[in-house]
This record gives C-alpha cells, structure tokens and sequence, in this order.
C-alpha cells in the first residue's frame, strides 16, 4: 500500500501537493492567524520559503504533503502530511496541517482524518502519532476528538517563529484502537448529510 497515493470520500480529497497548489496556497496564506502556532510562518514575504522548504522535504522522502481539496467546488481548502515515517517500528506521523478559516469547524478536518488514518493502518502502521503546541487549545481539542490518547508534553521541544520555545502536545492512536476509532469518525460524518454541508 502506497502512502502518496490520491486518497477521496463523498467530502475532501487528498493529492500529493505539487507546484500546482502553490498559488491556490498563497492567497490564503496572508492570513496571518493561520500561523499562529506553526513553528515555520508561510505568510505574505515568508511564503515561498515554507513552500520551497516542504517541497524539499518532500523530495528528500522526509515527509509525504497534500493537498485537501473540497469536491464539491474543487477549490484548494488546506494542506496536510505524513511525517516522522518508519518502517522498521512501523508508526508515522500525521501533521502540518493547515486549513482555511472557511472550512474549520466543518467536515473536511475529520473526513481527512478519516483518510489518513485508513491509509497509515492498511500500510501497516501499528502508531499513528500527532502532535502540537500546548497552547493552541483547538489543536488540542481536534486531535483528542478524533479519539487520539494524549500521552505527555515534551517541553521546550520546538523553536517558535520569534525564537521562543514551544512545548509540544504527543498523542497517538494504536492499530488495536483504529477500529473504534474508524467507527467514531465515520458517526461524525454522518451528521453531515451532504457534501454540500461542508
């Protein structure tokens, strides 16, 4: 089972990210909230930076980007990765996840999950980890939403855009727990009647 390859559901789909997106991503990215608990700011004169920086990384095999795209107008609505990937212990990563404010709130997070997860474990991913700041409440909220279990903070792990140190938030999901859950997330989603209500 390939991690790259396109993944989709009745409310997003998942494309590798690609010199495509980039205009679709500079638009919105001027929103400067958006990178508020990012360790790497990709707004407005900083953009092409964090591009040509994920691009990198993508090219180096570090990580494995998407792009979230809405079907239902087909316009660019975030970005999202598998990072941190091991074979050998058999556990990735899920992060750099950015969404537009317009779609927050709404389908498109858990339906991406939904996504991701199904993709990590067919793999054989037995751990998938998340992690994120310890101040940024919604992150915190999201993650142990999609039924993730909080493990432990590491302190000081991570250096901010303005040379502070962020504490970071680890959680993960066990391949003994996906089943419950895969039938969480997919209860979400059905109160979402159509596509149309993301």
């Amino acid at each position: 089972m390939s991690l790259s390859a396109p993944m989709s559901n009745a409310f997003v789909r998942l494309e590798l990210l690609s010199e495509v997106h980039r205009e679709s991503l500079r638009v919105p990215s001027v929103e400067e909230a958006l990178w508020t608990w990012m360790p790497a700011r990709g707004s407005g004169a900083s953009f092409d930076t964090y591009w040509d920086t994920i691009a990198e990384e993508a090219r180096a095999g570090e990580i494995i980007p998407f792009a979230v795209i809405n079907p239902t107008d087909e316009s660019f609505v975030g970005v999202t990765a598998f990072l941190a990937i091991s074979k050998l212990h058999r556990r990735l990563e899920i992060g750099h996840t950015l969404y537009m404010r317009s779609v927050q709130g709404t389908a498109i997070n858990p339906a991406t999950k939904l996504l991701l997860l199904e993709r990590a474990f067919d793999w054989g991913a037995l751990r998938v980890e998340f992690k994120t700041d310890s101040r940024n409440e919604r992150s915190r909220a999201a993650i142990a939403k999609l039924g993730a279990m909080e493990e432990g903070i590491l302190r000081s792990h991570t250096r901010m855009v303005d040379g502070t140190r962020g504490d970071t938030v680890c959680f993960s999901i066990l391949k003994d727990e996906w089943p419950h859950v895969k039938d969480a997330l997919k209860a979400r989603l059905r109160d979402f009647e159509t596509p149309a209500n993301t």
